[in-house]
């Protein structure tokens, strides 16, 4: 679990997927590490919160370098105590031609009677995926507000019909 812009974000997937990878270009971007695999929740005024379970703060696992202590590597900023949960990003090792290109998969992840905002990624060596989960929080965040992107474009293509019919 990590903070990104603000939000408390959940990154789920099967082992070898890169979660620890991903939640290390994102500190390495200025976000900042939760939990790395021992995230515990809670319920406070009807919101989920993710924290590190005590002693474990700021340890992440990497393949290839073993356990890294990210609060010494890259300071205090690098690590933060909770995070209230805002987006649950699951990713799928599956081929991104078999996604849907102009709308995410997405789906409600309950947890502790809570419903939240999950989005299914395909998530392959070849996609900077730090960036890729940067620009899902700000797409839930505009949802959030109620801008969608899709229903933006069909409107402006319709206009653009309707003149060009004129």
């Amino acid at each position: 679990m990590l903070e990104v812009f603000g939000q408390g974000v959940l990154l789920l997937g099967d082992s070898g997927t890169g979660k620890s990878d991903i939640a290390l270009a994102l500190v390495d971007r200025g976000h900042r590490l939760v939990a790395d695999d021992l995230v515990e929740f809670y319920l406070q005024d009807e919101k989920l919160f993710g924290c590190c379970r005590p002693g474990f703060d700021g340890f992440i696992e990497i393949a290839g370098l073993g356990i890294v202590n990210l609060r010494q590597l890259y300071g205090d900023q690098a690590v933060q105590d909770q995070a209230c949960l805002d987006l649950v990003v699951s990713l799928d090792p599956r081929p991104a031609d078999e996604y849907d290109h102009l709308q995410p998969v997405q789906y409600e992840w309950q947890l502790l009677g809570q419903s939240l905002p999950a989005w299914r990624l395909p998530c392959h060596a070849r996609s900077n995926m730090a960036l890729i989960v940067e620009t899902a929080v700000r797409l839930n965040h505009a949802r959030r507000q109620g801008y969608d992107a899709s229903s933006d474009l069909q409107t402006r293509l319709a206009t653009l019909l309707t003149k060009e019919t004129v």
